[in-house]
């Protein structure tokens, strides 16, 4: 949680996941970033507002007091959450590196949602055009059998079980491994979802792209060792404008 203010667009999605498992604890972890905090000490440093495409100088003292007030209102959004849902939580801060910080989340948890670094605001879009874009899909990508179930299974629950708002992208490296894929999707979802795409290689780049043209709502993916790669997390983090949900397998055990 930091990037998007109090965290609660995020939190809404992994309502689901909550409703759906009672055993499951709630862990909220506020990164301040170490870099952020070094280009605020600038003295050109500006900050650009994503609703109001406003820029203002960045000082010391107000970026501060902005860091804090976000820091408070995650915290408030999560304890909300965890209240309506039951389940037990915690709550803590971190200061350094976003990607070393997320990759040290990743190795204690089973399931890490978070989302990307922002760079630049997106463009506001009217009614009329938000009518004429089509439906967002939760897209989940299977690059083997060992970790596909579980990835699969947590993007059907966040799409409440509509399989109509999931796209697959299939990462397989032979024939055969494709249709075993195949079969594994055919036995865990009761319908075929809307969009089954194979990746024809294993680069991250064209994973990304491959989810951007998607119009991904979240991207959910196993926490495999390519994945957790600095540069493929660091990819994530900078290309990518949906949030991520990566999934280790729950007989795994964590740090």
């Amino acid at each position: 949680m930091g990037a998007s203010g109090s965290g609660q667009p995020l939190l809404n999605i992994l309502r689901q996941l909550l409703d759906r498992d009672t055993g499951i604890e709630l862990h909220g972890v506020f990164i301040e970033d170490e870099q952020l905090q070094r280009a605020a000490a600038l003295p050109f440093a500006k900050e650009l507002c994503r609703l109001t495409l406003s820029v203002r100088e960045i000082q010391g003292t107000p970026f501060d007091r902005s860091i804090a007030l976000r820091m408070r209102s995650a915290r408030s959004a999560l304890e909300r959450l965890a209240k309506r849902t039951g389940v037990p939580h915690t709550f803590r801060t971190a200061q350094g590196s976003t990607l070393s910080l997320l990759s040290e989340t990743v190795h204690s948890a089973n399931i890490t949602v978070f989302e990307p670094l922002r760079k630049f605001a997106a463009p506001a879009l009217g009614q009329a055009t938000l009518a004429s874009q089509p439906a967002r899909r939760i897209v989940v990508v299977i690059d083997n059998l060992i970790t596909g179930d579980e990835a699969l299974l947590t993007a059907a629950l966040l799409a409440k079980g509509r399989t109509d708002r999931i796209a697959i992208l299939l990462r397989a490296k032979t024939g055969s491994e494709l249709k075993a894929m195949e079969q594994m999707i055919r036995k865990l979802l009761p319908n075929r979802p809307t969009r089954l795409l194979l990746l024809p290689d294993q680069d991250i780049n064209h994973l990304i792209a491959s989810v951007r043209a998607e119009r991904a709502e979240m991207l959910v993916v196993a926490a495999t060792e390519d994945i957790l790669k600095p540069e493929s997390l660091g990819s994530l983090l900078q290309q990518l404008e949906c949030p991520i949900c990566l999934v280790r397998p729950l007989d795994e055990p964590t740090a």
